[in-house]
């Protein structure tokens, strides 16, 4: 399993509709230091990891997902996501600028994800915890996030689950 958690700023290429993550030395005209979602979704392919979440807090963050049906949850639900390969990801917004502070030193996005994660008390899927996050950002900010698995990315229809110790 592996958790890749990006919190930064973000930029999209419209006439490309290509969106970067603009690291700390990114220079304005200078991509040399942007990582594009196409790069990511590379990544991602080969990675040997069976569970690959990535939860992106920039903006235009949406680049990286598209829609997904949300499956039936029968007693066997957890195995099967686990059995599958995934390549989700949960981002703070979809083609649009989003807020940096909550009042409460992080992004609207990161306290509602906190928080979710601290009322967690067993398994939890990401379809789950982004349905528990959703809502506080949209009523905390002028964004609304996504969840999905990650175009192009090998996805084959697990999910990640995130398990409470004890």
């Amino acid at each position: 399993n592996l958790l890749i958690y990006y919190a930064g700023h973000g930029w999209l290429d419209e006439e490309a509709d290509e969106g970067y993550w603009l690291t700390r030395s990114a220079k304005k005209n200078r991509r040399s230091r942007w990582i594009s979602n196409a790069t990511i979704t590379n990544t991602l392919k080969v990675l040997p990891a069976k569970h690959v979440m990535v939860i992106a807090d920039s903006c235009y963050s949406g680049t990286l997902t598209r829609s997904a049906a949300i499956g039936f949850r029968d007693k066997d639900y957890y195995r099967r996501m686990a059995s599958k390969q995934a390549r989700v990801a949960m981002v703070s917004g979809g083609l649009e600028p989003v807020a940096d502070n909550s009042g409460k030193g992080n992004s609207p996005f990161a306290t509602a994800f906190l928080d979710a994660l601290r009322n967690n008390t067993d398994v939890i899927d990401g379809t789950q915890l982004f349905s528990e996050i959703r809502r506080p950002v949209i009523l905390n900010a002028k964004q609304t996030p996504e969840y999905s698995d990650v175009r192009g990315a090998g996805h084959d229809g697990g999910d990640f689950l995130f398990v409470r110790k004890k």
